[in-house]
């Protein structure tokens, strides 16, 4: 009664872009830069998606850019205008090399006929599994097919199968216990990683053994399950199987021919994954104080050699020279938690809040000045100045951002060459900038909505 999942499903790994800071657009990007809905296909982030459900349908937070057509056929749009904005920016680190290209060398090395377009063809789908599992092994199920990213496992059934009876064989307790015991827990923290193509391999229910009257059962179970209750993480020593989920388990079980009871299957299924968990957490205690100790050497050195270069101009005065500045600010920098900015007709609504709630600034203002008040937190200033001029705001912004996307280059090329090694690139990144003071954001094309400013730091 089982076979390979294989058999009853094809398993892709979800949308892989290989820029996301390119490819993957914000509504506030699409608005500042006007891109055509047509050159926008909505994708799913795994934070996007409820790991409390099974039924998927989340509103999207990202849209895949995907345009294929020739710049001649492009004119005047706003898909160019963002093709145009971004083409020279650094590019995501090349972690194999450590070199530092712009988006378009890096695109255009990846080969296709236009370097903005993606490389992958975007499809979309029913069921999706999580590529990590730490105690909930249930699939994401969309009634209306979803494009998802790579953290996430697509799963589309073979010819003569319904993805729901795929999604019915990978809510049952069997499937998490064939998840947990071929699994490999080599993720960090006792995650359980299920690689697409090892999936691929994993024994599940065979679908197609079962009569017709047998998969509408199999079917109609599921469902039961997946409109009633909410997926169970096996990480919980409290965790108990609903009386749907027992119902379709102890349905699966008298159809496999085993003597072997919900219960035991409960109980294994627990014990493996409270086990795997145990251990990780065991060993995370001994590696994590060294692990912390290293990226903040490393972030230390690399701070130290960058900051000379960081105080040689500040912003915005420094790119303003000459010029009236009227507006001044004293902002307390450490007690800022939340900078929120809204883009309307040229003009920006900007507030700052401090870590009690409270507005600090609150305005409306033409869009240079507002996103230079912002850029300036950002980048540490707590006592600037600034005009009221859009023009020369305007002016300012532009010199600062060039200027500050090549301190970006300098400190992915210090983490390109630091010998600390991969897998910590992101913390070391985190780490260097709060070394600094200066925000991660401070020098991206287009500021989000709403930026926090309590990231956690391993300085103290």
């Amino acid at each position: 009664m089982f076979v390979e999942l294989s058999s009853i499903a094809r398993a892709s790994l979800g949308y892989k872009s290989l820029q996301n800071n390119f490819f993957y657009l914000n509504q506030p990007t699409i608005d500042t830069y006007g891109v055509e809905k047509k050159y926008l296909t909505p994708i799913l982030m795994l934070r996007d998606l409820n790991g409390r459900a099974y039924s998927q349908s989340p509103p999207p937070s990202l849209w895949l850019f995907n345009c294929k057509d020739t710049k001649a056929d492009l004119r005047g749009t706003g898909a160019l205008r963002y093709i145009d904005a971004m083409a020279d920016r650094s590019a995501a680190d090349k972690k194999q090399t450590g070199k530092n290209l712009t988006i378009r060398e890096a695109l255009e090395a990846q080969g296709g006929s236009v370097w903005y377009a993606p490389k992958a063809r975007p499809v979309a789908h029913n069921v999706w599994l999580r590529k990590a599992f730490d105690g909930v092994f249930s699939p994401l199920l969309f009634t209306k097919p979803a494009l998802v990213d790579q953290r996430c496992n697509s799963l589309a059934p073979v010819a003569g199968i319904d993805w729901q009876e795929v999604a019915a064989v990978l809510t049952c307790s069997l499937f998490a216990y064939s998840l947990e015991i071929n699994g490999s827990a080599s993720m960090g923290a006792g995650a359980l990683e299920a690689p697409t193509t090892k999936l691929r391999d994993y024994p599940v229910l065979n679908v197609a053994k079962l009569k017709a009257a047998e998969r509408a059962k199999l079917v109609a179970l599921a469902q039961d399950v997946w409109s009633s209750e909410q997926p169970l993480d096996w990480s919980k020593p409290e965790a108990t199987p609903g009386p749907k989920l027992r119902a379709l388990d102890d349905w699966i079980m008298k159809r496999t021919g085993r003597n072997i009871t919900v219960a035991t299957l409960y109980r294994d299924i627990q014990e493996v994954c409270l086990s795997r968990i145990a251990v990780a957490a065991d060993k995370g205690k001994k590696t994590k104080k060294k692990h912390s100790e290293n990226i903040g050497g490393v972030a230390e050195s690399i701070a130290k050699a960058i900051r000379p270069k960081i105080q040689l101009r500040n912003f915005p005065e420094d790119f303003v020279r000459g010029e009236i500045l009227d507006m001044n600010f004293n902002i307390d920098r450490r007690k800022v938690r939340t900078i929120n900015v809204s883009q309307l007709l040229g003009t920006y609504d900007i507030a700052i809040i401090d870590d009690a709630g409270t507005k600090i600034f609150e305005a409306t203002l033409p869009s240079p000045v507002a996103e230079s008040i912002a850029r300036s937190v950002l980048w540490g200033r707590s006592d600037f100045s600034l005009s009221s001029d859009a023009k020369i705001m305007n002016r300012a912004l532009s010199e600062f951002l060039k200027w500050a996307v090549q301190i970006e280059k300098n400190v992915s090329t210090a983490i390109a060459e630091s010998a600390l090694g991969t897998g910590y690139e992101d913390a070391l990144r985190r780490e260097i900038y709060a070394r600094l003071g200066i925000h991660p954001l401070a020098s991206v094309a287009t500021l989000p909505n709403q930026i926090s400013l309590a990231a956690p730091s391993l300085a103290g």
